[in-house]
């Protein structure tokens, strides 16, 4: 199974220190040589302040409630609320509620083409900022190479990146583009999109932070902007996985009079 800077006239590129946390989801293969995909909501690039989530769950000071875990394969949902398993990882000494998705045909992976896995986090209040902030994210794995979803809009009525080469087929120092869109579709002005590298190792059941990490760079943690147009580039220069998340993607929704904001993420293997 295949799995899957910022350029204007001038290249912008921020260094930043991550603020919120960032759902990443990162293919890896266990001991046992089965296909998954891991999913850690922290900061990847520091590799800290891992938090737990569960579905289902409230909102609590270790553990972040998610609304729903789904595949899109041609078009078609399925969910995987059943599928994911729920199991607990460690980073940097803290051991928290996490998720591994089995990739086999039982969660619906057997046919050619994309599938988008798709993880939604319940709307959760910001007390701090004053309103309500829900995070989405998602990778594009790939089988048999028969190209299917990875350049459609898939989220609906939620703000999107959408990639404009094959997300499973970038390589350290090739261009990787793709564009930002609000939740009616259009593509978002200088919206702001945090870059974050997995820094270190990731095994079965925790990451490796013990040596240093791969890169020391400011671009491995890094703010850059979409273009006039909504869109974005961006060049790798390791392989890992990288997230692209689009931040405040959305300014027009409200719950019970107060401000709904969207951190809407991509994460890409790069080989």
């Amino acid at each position: 199974m295949k799995y899957f800077i910022t350029l204007f006239s001038i290249i912008v590129l921020f260094p930043v220190s991550a603020i919120a946390h960032t759902t990443t989801l990162i293919p890896h293969i266990n001991k046992n040589g089965r296909k998954t995909v891991k999913v850690l909501h922290f900061h990847p690039f520091t590799g800290s302040n891992l938090m737990g989530i569960r579905l289902g769950a409230e909102d609590s000071k270790d553990i972040k409630g998610l609304d729903s875990i789904f595949i899109i394969h041609e078009k078609k949902k399925i969910n995987l609320n059943d599928v994911a398993i729920p199991d607990y990882y460690t980073v940097r000494g803290e051991k928290r509620a996490t998720y591994t998705i089995p990739i086999n045909k039982k969660s619906g992976f057997f046919k050619p083409g994309d599938y988008i896995v798709v993880v939604k986090h319940k709307a959760h209040w910001k007390e701090q900022e004053n309103l309500h902030r829900q995070k989405v994210a998602k990778l594009c794995l790939n089988y048999l190479g028969v190209t299917s979803d990875w350049p459609n809009r898939v989220l609906t009525n939620m703000p999107e990146i959408i990639p404009l080469v094959q997300p499973y087929s970038v390589y350290a120092g090739s261009l990787f583009r793709a564009e930002a869109v609000n939740d009616e579709g259009r593509r978002i002005a200088h919206a702001k999109i945090q870059i974050e590298y997995l820094n270190y190792p990731a095994g079965d059941t925790e990451i490796d932070t013990t040596t240093a990490g791969f890169i020391k760079e400011d671009i491995g943690d890094s703010v850059i902007f979409t273009d006039s147009n909504g869109s974005f580039s961006f060049i790798p220069p390791r392989e890992g996985v990288w997230t692209f998340t689009l931040v405040d993607g959305d300014n027009n929704k409200f719950i019970q009079g107060k401000r709904l904001e969207y951190d809407s993420s991509l994460s890409i293997l790069v080989k």
